[in-house]
């Protein structure tokens, strides 16, 4: 009868071991678990040619700062885009619908352009690319100083034809009174954002140069529009912009696109080193 009573009792010790272990094992089988299917997900849905990007968005929720041409001041506009293409040859052909969510720090308010969007497709005549725009100003009563952070955390869900999110903490460091720009670009990418602020009580005429053997200026974005004067160069007959003057109004940023003739290079520039495109004022 004792023999029994201590072999019942082993076996509750056993039983509570192994219960114990399948408790504490459970958080690491559902992430692995968690990790499989996400990795399985995107292979299928890259499989149907279905791609959903961002310059400042993706799968792994990175950070990126923004370079310190914010005075604290004025209405900081910040250009997310969005893409439905791995390159120049892999694209989503049906139209990616998307919604937009986010958060941001406490010494900030944030608005969107838009709360949805829609990425056109190349089977509906689209260039599969679309955008928006995020307002960010300093919160009711609040002033940030210069060398102070602000940050916003979007993410963009895809809704139709498959679901997928992407996201990212952006971080905005406020800097000093004047005119600053930084280059948004990546391996494949077919342009690439200019992003200038000016911080400045006063309006600037904004001079950019460049190379048109190797990017050209989107002719549709309002700085080319209303440009003040240009200077052209000879390219098989036919005469490119190489020199655009426009009128940038104080405590203002713009974002422009370039398009690159060759996409494998990669011209961010974040205020150190060489930049493609010369900024005067």
């Amino acid at each position: 009868m004792r023999r029994k009573r201590e072999k019942k009792k082993f076996n509750l010790i056993k039983l509570t071991i192994i219960l114990l272990l399948i408790i504490g094992l459970m958080p690491a089988f559902y992430s692995g678990a968690r990790f499989v299917y996400k990795a399985v997900y995107e292979h299928y849905i890259s499989s149907k040619d279905f791609y959903f990007k961002s310059d400042k968005l993706n799968e792994e929720h990175s950070e990126f700062e923004a370079t310190n041409n914010w005075s604290g001041a004025e209405t900081y506009r910040l250009m997310i885009n969005m893409s439905s293409k791995k390159n120049d040859k892999a694209f989503t052909s049906s139209d990616i619908d998307y919604t937009i969510s986010y958060t941001h720090s406490d010494n900030i308010t944030c608005t969107l352009s838009k709360n949805s969007g829609t990425i056109p497709g190349s089977q509906n005549g689209g260039v599969n690319e679309d955008y928006f725009t995020v307002f960010i100003n300093p919160a009711q009563g609040v002033t940030i100083g210069s060398g102070q952070t602000a940050w916003v955390d979007i993410t963009a869900t895809s809704t139709s034809p498959y679901t997928k999110s992407i996201s990212g903490k952006i971080l905005i460091e406020t800097g000093s009174a004047s005119v600053s720009y930084e280059i948004i670009d990546s391996v494949d990418s077919p342009y690439l954002t200019l992003n200038i602020t000016n911080s400045s009580v006063e309006g600037k005429n904004i001079t950019l140069s460049y190379d048109p053997t190797k990017i050209l200026l989107d002719m549709t974005n309002p700085f080319a529009i209303n440009a003040i004067t240009e200077s052209t160069q000879q390219l098989n007959n036919n005469a490119y912009i190489n020199t655009i003057t426009s009128y940038m109004q104080p405590n203002y940023n713009t974002s422009i696109k370039f398009y690159k003739e060759d996409t494998k290079q990669n011209y961010s520039y974040l205020g150190t080193g060489t930049s493609i495109i010369t900024l005067t004022y």
